[in-house]
């Protein structure tokens, strides 16, 4: 991925490359790159455990992901055909690389919270014996002894 300096870098070479199509096409590639980076801001706001940010991040994902789909409508057939040209297929790739990433961290997220929730739900439990269980704790053999 790019460095924090370098992204702005990355995203005006793509926009210069969309400044030879139509308006269309350029405000396709910026709208784009703003998604790239609000996915990338969704992934922090997932290590970081901020609700306040990924709600954010996931409202304004909403209002490009219905920005992107209308200007992809209004796209003429000759500015489909340099949809590759210009860096459009590298932006999917990196979107598609970032849902993934995304997904990973949101399933581990959760992994990690319900390991929590066994653990303190645990802790509360009472045993046969009237011992209070811990987590994880064996209830016993589950062999029978034919030897005794």
């Amino acid at each position: 991925m790019f460095a924090p300096g370098d992204r702005e870098f990355a995203g005006s070479a793509v926009d210069d490359r969309a400044g030879f199509s139509s308006p269309e096409l350029s405000a396709l590639t910026a709208a784009l790159g703003r998604l790239v980076a609000v996915s990338d801001g969704v992934a922090e706001a997932v290590r970081r455990h901020d609700r306040i940010a990924l709600t954010s991040c996931n409202e304004q994902a909403d209002a490009l992901v219905g920005e992107v789909n209308g200007l992809n409508a209004a796209l003429t057939d000759e500015d489909r055909s340099l949809l590759g040209k210009i860096g459009v297929a590298a932006l999917c790739e990196r979107l598609a690389a970032g849902a993934r990433r995304n997904a990973y961290l949101i399933e581990q997220a959760w992994a990690v919270d319900a390991a929590l929730m066994r653990l303190l739900l645990g802790l509360g439990k009472v045993g046969a014996d009237g011992a209070i269980g811990g987590y994880a704790s064996s209830p016993g053999p589950t062999y029978v002894d034919r030897q005794a």
